[in-house]
């Protein structure tokens, strides 16, 4: 049998109660899923930093992003499955991404993973909502000429002056995209919420047809996108972008509109990394669908190939909705409501397939997320014992609509997401799966580690002159290599026959805990350096004022 985790009780393997869901989650069940957690609210923000900072570095940033991102992903299942009694992702109390934390690294180390996970996750959830809510309000307005909102600054009704109305007032457009005030609470907002607020009371696995609603809408969606981006790019079609020319904007264009896209632009690389981090910020929710995935379910596939169509679809969104519109002014710095390209896809200009399709991608794609994202809140707080069912709920799924109102309507988003995602969802995401991963394989290593430790360490004693065996070793090495439980890692049994997850496969021919650090490095690295062009672009935009 299995060997009880050090200083802890063993866990028990038994059902929890409904507080969770039950492991039915089959392989296209799971690319549905982490598709759509990896297909967030930054993907509307790719077009503007694409035109700020040209094509390259945000192409290459998603690339590696990509890559390294489902790494630790893959890192941290092998991490949760090399926990003794978990090897089958059915422990109780249940491990979820930081009771993980918790059993590597301890109790106060655990306190602040806490946070940053919830903090993370929650502004993602915020950013989705501030989004959501913007389309809507537009929608009800398009569809009724008419939207009304309650400014908490003065309580009173404020009606819509969107920037597509033919009667705006000065300071809708100076202040909002949307109402004249940026104190408010709208109609939009409230039809979000009250969508989104009943699924987020649900378990994982009863979300699921929701889940693959949004998936239909997000592919179908997105290339009625892609289309129309074409046809603004390609000379002689009627929604070419020259048709709608602003010479007060400053840009000259050729054929294919690559002056929009520059190849590298030095001032606007401060948003690049950050964001490119922001939009594969989902890591944190692996450990809760692999708790109710299927048994037979490959992890790496699972999560390989949603992620790869993720980056496909998030380059052609970014790339080719930069070279669509036009984002920025002569100053370089962003126009109204530039931060989200749905915005643009639903000026008037456009044809109304595509504006309603813009509607239609948001009620599909970002609003089903929403609620799954405070699930995961939800089961952390649970799973940690932080609180009772009651109040997880609360912080999880209602707290950050009450955020939300006092965001809405602030000019603020693209600088909130790009500095959350450098603090807290770059660290949480990237670096700490690398650091559980690398405990794993010291703490719990495979018979073939063990040989090749034991190996290494005889090698070493041989070309020293000294003797070898134990005195090589440190006693937390020896005493793992000598175990008679270590040697349960290969049996069948503790698996429960769930597949065995192998992050790193023996065909990449690089030692997977040298990858671990490779990735940890990478992140503390870029963060550095992406603060650095940050403070470098705002005062070189600041000059220009």
């Amino acid at each position: 049998m299995c060997f009880p985790l050090q200083d802890e009780p063993k866990p028990k393997l038994k059902r929890q109660k409904s507080s969770f869901g039950a492991k039915s989650l089959g392989f296209w069940s799971s690319c549905c899923l982490n598709l759509n957690n990896c297909m967030g609210p930054a993907m509307v923000l790719l077009p503007l930093v694409a035109q700020q900072a040209g094509w390259f570095t945000p192409t290459l940033a998603l690339l590696v992003v990509f890559i390294f991102s489902t790494f630790a992903g893959t890192m941290l299942c092998e991490a949760m499955q090399r926990i003794p009694g978990n090897h089958g992702f059915n422990a109780v109390p249940r491990i979820e991404f930081t009771t993980t934390v918790r059993h590597y690294y301890g109790r106060y180390p655990y306190y602040v993973f806490q946070i940053l996970y919830t903090v993370s996750l929650q502004a993602l959830n915020v950013a989705s909502m501030i989004i959501s809510a913007q389309v809507v309000d537009n929608f009800i307005f398009k569809i009724t000429g008419k939207n009304y909102a309650l400014n908490y600054g003065n309580w009173t009704i404020v009606t819509a002056c969107t920037q597509y109305a033919p009667d705006n007032s000065a300071d809708c457009l100076e202040n909002s995209n949307i109402f004249p005030a940026s104190t408010v609470i709208s109609l939009g907002f409230i039809v979000s919420m009250l969508i989104c607020l009943p699924f987020g009371y649900l378990n994982l696995d009863d979300n699921m047809w929701f889940q693959w609603f949004s998936l239909v809408g997000l592919m179908i969606f997105t290339m009625e996108f892609v289309v129309q981006f074409f046809l603004n790019i390609v000379p002689g079609s009627k929604y070419h972008i020259e048709a709608h020319y602003d010479p007060d904007v400053g840009f000259n264009r050729t054929a294919l509109g690559v002056d929009l896209l520059p190849v590298f632009r030095l001032g606007g690389q401060g948003y690049v990394f950050g964001l490119s981090t922001f939009a594969y910020s989902y890591i944190v929710t692996i450990p809760s669908w692999v708790n109710e995935k299927k048994a037979e379910v490959s992890v790496n596939k699972a999560v390989w190939a949603p992620a790869l169509v993720g980056l496909v679809m998030k380059l052609a969104i970014g790339l080719l909705g930069g070279m669509s519109f036009y984002l920025l002014g002569k100053d370089q710095k962003p126009l109204n409501g530039a931060d989200n390209i749905l915005i643009e896809l639903l000026h008037p200009t456009m044809p109304a397939v595509t504006q309603y399709s813009a509607y239609l991608w948001n009620l599909t794609t970002l609003i089903p997320g929403i609620p799954v994202l405070g699930i995961y809140v939800r089961y952390n707080l649970l799973s940690g014992k932080v609180c009772g069912p009651l109040q997880s709920a609360f912080w999880g799924v209602v707290f950050p609509w009450i955020v939300t109102i006092f965001l809405y309507e602030q000019q603020a988003l693209l600088q909130v997401c790009n500095w959350i995602a450098l603090i807290a969802a770059g660290f949480t995401n990237f670096v700490v799966p690398a650091m559980l991963y690398h405990r794993a394989l010291k703490w719990y290593p495979s018979s073939a580690e063990r040989a090749r430790r034991r190996a290494a360490a005889d090698g070493a004693a041989e070309s020293s002159g000294a003797s070898s065996g134990p005195a090589n070793l440190s006693e937390e090495e020896e005493r793992l290599i000598q175990s008679d439980a270590a040697a349960i890692m290969d049996s069948q049994d503790c698996f429960s026959q769930q597949t065995r997850v192998n992050a790193v496969p023996d065909w990449l021919r690089i030692r997977p805990g040298l990858l671990a650090t490779l990735i940890g490095v990478f992140f503390a690295i870029f963060s550095a350096v992406t603060v650095g062009f940050y403070i470098y672009g705002a005062v070189a935009l600041g000059s220009t004022d």
